[in-house]
């Protein structure tokens, strides 16, 4: 499944109203494992969705990780305001 095109909104565990969203915020929050998440979000074995945890963290834990440290990257060329101070 490709994380990166999914909706924010997107229902990782109904039973628990777990959606992507949460995910994502648990691992720009620390949670830099499947288990990690699984643990900040209050899941536990047999919960719909865990199969996905992996997935997810990933390809959300590199992003995050180069947006908090001020790394583009390589997508915006040094023009962004993260990276030189200026945006074209």
């Amino acid at each position: 499944m490709d994380w990166s095109s999914m909706p924010a909104d997107t229902m990782i565990c109904a039973a628990k109203k777990i959606t992507l969203r949460d995910v994502v915020m648990s691992v720009a929050q620390g949670a830099d494992s499947a288990e990690n998440v699984r643990e900040t979000l209050g899941m536990q074995e047999g919960d719909e969705g865990l199969e996905h945890l992996h997935g997810i963290v990933e390809v959300f834990l590199p992003v995050i990780r180069d947006l908090q440290s001020g790394a583009c990257g390589g997508g915006c060329g040094g023009g962004c305001s993260g990276c030189s101070g200026s945006c074209h």
